[in-house]
């Protein structure tokens, strides 16, 4: 079984909650975390979704995120 997913994290609080839901009149999407509400307006990017399998989707589930580092 496949999962498509598309992921935002927050840098401020690491939350996972994170919600693309205003665009502004110029078409900047506005994201906004659900834990600590830090808000940011984006723009040159758009979202997407990716594909991946159940042991991916659990590995990253388990993955926690470290102040000031990312995965390659």
């Amino acid at each position: 079984m496949d999962n498509y997913v598309s992921v935002i994290f927050c840098r401020n609080c690491k939350s996972r909650f994170v919600d693309a839901g205003e665009w502004t009149q110029d078409g900047k999407v506005v994201v906004q975390c659900r834990s600590c509400n830090a808000k940011e307006v984006l723009s040159n990017f758009t979202l997407g979704r990716g594909r991946i399998s159940n042991a991916e989707l659990q590995n990253a589930r388990d993955t926690a995120a470290k102040k000031d580092r990312y995965e390659r």
